[in-house]
């Protein structure tokens, strides 16, 4: 990216060092043990250290380690207790952020095994496409009513609000005069649906419910990637006026089979038009072998390629694997009926050998994979067997990734036998399931382990959503124009300038952060991104504007503005007109309701003299005694006037911003 890059302690010294945030030595990470504790902060294998007195902070030694006892928890069912802390952090790495409605529907249920159970219980009802949103934008009316005058049924106009997913843009019309065959129009509604798929993703992030989907549809988009503009940009026939419909059909196939069954997931995959597209099996034939789409089904899908004990043959094994894949085409891209079919005249029919890797036993033959026309299809079956075969590979293979994307990047020795092994046995005996492995996962000591909080550094997913869904920020808007435009502000502008946009893969092995050694999602962190973060930390409490492009949107004129509302969120922790001592987060009491923020929008708490510090300095403004934020919240709560309101609101929204601009607050 050509950004210079900040070690992790750099980044989050520098994430203090902004004169806007509140200031003190207490707010220092170097004051707070805690964070010192269990923070990991090297980029060489795990190194420890029993007691922090060994390592002088700050030192490059202590960048180097992590300071605590090795990582030594398993797979054994987490039998602790089941609090509010523990069902944030299920919710911060199984969704994006957290709303407290979901937390308080995952505490009724008594324990994490439920609550795993309700969050792995994913709602097979798929939600509402996405619409025309640009028809009444000047210039961008759907193509299909400014180009066709079409009156078939089976390919009816599309207008404002109406469901594209279905909707092509053929080569030659019915009924159109002269009846001859035309190049059509749509490249311009294409972009514009391909650009509303983007948006109509995050806000599916914003609008999800409690479970794993929407998390899961993105742990299978990093892993198994497309980017809609390098499709879009192609040479392929029909892509720049119809490809917008394979990029929704590609993503609600993740969507659909979420919690499925990986292989099978695979097998839909390697015929799926968008990847036969992006990885070019599309002009994969006999006489012109194409490597790309076989290369990655093995080094990046199934096997990996740094494991030591895949020893596959880099080059034999890809060629064959190429033969063994010619033949695929996608057709009918400008009809109703796209569809992958096998095309027999393009297909070798040639013997494929295989590396000896492939052997399930030391004494079978050399692996081979052949057919007689027109079965050539069948070899497509055949190779994904041939690489399921080594289950011990592709199970641990991918259960790393899935460990990467909702634990922790770093996968020492005592992992590697504790979590991934297991968890790899799992994943074989449940035939490929992936329910199984997350359940196990989710439910395990190792998952709760205090090692594991707070260690992560959010994705520009989780930082922007996140803190959309936990201050409940509403996005919504009735208009369907506006709608769009609100959600392209978020991924469009916010997350794409952290590097990060729905739609959009650096590459085919995904964004750095999930795959690459040795700084995984350290490199979410650079001198571009980092400031990018704080930009949005600063517009969702200050209150940022999204205006229309033309005078008017829908006759709509006024802009929309979107902002923390800070008395709303403290409300969550109850809204009595007199004190409630016995109440454990009671807001009339400045020490609770600190306490309670910071619990619930960090992962690790402060330390008492961090938090005093934090309420002096915003909820009592700077005075000694308590009483002057419990008289004026008293007196809100009583009489809920603007006056009163303009009294607590700003002492709230320092005290809320000041936690979301420490540190710790960019960790999950």
């Amino acid at each position: 990216m050509g950004n210079k890059k900040y070690s992790r302690r750099h980044f989050l010294r520098s994430l203090t060092s902004d004169p806007e945030v509140i200031t003190g030595a207490p707010f220092g990470d170097k004051d707070d043990p805690l964070f010192q504790k269990y923070s990991r902060k090297k980029l060489t294998p795990r190194t420890y250290s029993s007691q922090l007195s060994e390592i002088k902070v700050g030192t490059e030694e202590a960048d180097m380690q992590r300071v605590g006892n090795p990582v030594t928890s398993g797979l054994q069912a987490y039998n602790g207790a089941w609090t509010e802390q523990e069902a944030l952090h299920l919710l911060r790495r199984t969704n994006f952020g957290w709303k407290k409605s979901m937390v308080d529907a995952l505490l009724s249920t008594g324990s994490a095994s439920a609550a795993v159970d309700a969050v792995l219980n994913v709602n097979p009802t798929p939600p509402a496409p996405p619409v025309n949103w640009y028809n009444n934008i000047s210039g961008n009316a759907d193509e299909s009513v400014t180009t066709y005058n079409n009156n078939t049924t089976d390919n009816p106009i599309i207008g404002y609000g109406d469901n594209w997913t279905n909707h092509y843009f053929p080569t030659y019309i019915p009924n159109y005069t002269p009846t001859t065959a035309i190049t059509p129009s749509g490249q311009t509604t294409n972009h514009n649906r391909m650009d509303g798929l983007r948006r109509w993703l995050f806000g599916l992030a914003l609008n999800g419910d409690a479970t794993i989907r929407e998390k899961m549809v993105w742990f299978w988009y990093h892993f198994i990637p497309i980017d809609f503009e390098v499709i879009y940009q192609s040479s392929n026939s029909h892509i720049f006026n119809n490809c917008a419909r394979l990029f929704y059909r590609y993503m609600k196939l993740f969507r659909d089979n979420a919690v499925g069954n990986y292989k099978n997931l695979i097998r839909a995959v390697a015929v799926e038009p968008a990847m036969m597209y992006y990885l070019n099996n599309q002009a994969n034939t006999k006489t012109a072998p194409d490597e790309n789409f076989g290369r990655e089904l093995m080094e990046l899908f199934t096997l990996g390629k740094d494991d030591p004990n895949n020893t596959f043959d880099g080059q034999l094994d890809v060629i064959a694997a190429a033969k063994v894949l010619t033949g695929w085409r996608v057709e009918n891209l400008n009809t109703g009926s796209v569809a992958t079919n096998f095309k027999t005249a393009n297909h070798d029919y040639t013997t494929k050998s295989f590396s000896n890797f492939f052997k399930v036993n030391p004494s079978d033959p050399t692996p081979t994979i052949s057919s007689v026309s027109p079965n050539g299809n069948t070899e497509l079956d055949a190779l994904i067997n041939m690489i399921f075969n080594k289950s011990t590979v592709v199970s641990q293979y991918i259960c790393r990734r899935l460990y990467r994307f909702f634990v922790y990047y770093d996968i020492d020795a005592n992992i590697e036998s504790n979590v991934i092994v297991p968890l790899a046995q799992i994943f074989v005996a449940n035939n490929w399931n992936i329910k199984p492995v997350l359940q196990t996962l989710f439910k395990s000591e190792h998952f709760y382990d205090m090692a594991n909080r707070g260690c992560y550094i959010k994705a520009p997913f989780d930082l922007v959503a996140g803190t959309l869904n936990c201050f409940n920020i509403d996005t919504s808007d009735a208009n369907i124009e506006w709608q769009y435009r609100i959600w392209s502000r978020y991924n469009d502008s916010y997350s794409l300038s952290m590097e990060q946009q729905m739609g959009t893969i650096p590459n085919v092995s995904g964004w750095n952060a999930f795959y690459q050694t040795p700084a995984y999602h350290q490199y979410w962190i650079n001198s571009n991104a980092i400031q990018k973060r704080f930009v949005f930390i600063r517009d969702i409490f200050n209150g940022h504007t999204i205006s229309p492009i033309t005078a008017t949107v829908n006759g709509v004129t006024s802009n929309r503005v979107f902002k923390v509302d800070p008395v709303a969120f403290a409300l969550n922790f109850g809204n009595s007109t007199v004190a409630q001592p016995s109440n454990p987060t009671d807001p009339s009491d400045p020490n609770k309701l600190t306490a309670a923020c910071v619990r619930w929008l960090l992962c690790i708490d402060l330390s008492q003299a961090q938090r005093d510090s934090l309420k002096a300095s915003t909820l009592l403004s700077g005075q000694t005694t308590d009483s002057y934020w419990t008289t004026a919240w008293l007196a809100y709560q009583t009489n809920p006037t603007s006056a009163n309101r303009s009294v607590i609101e700003p002492r709230l929204r320092n005290l809320l911003s000041g936690i979301c601009q420490l540190a710790e607050y960019q960790l999950m």
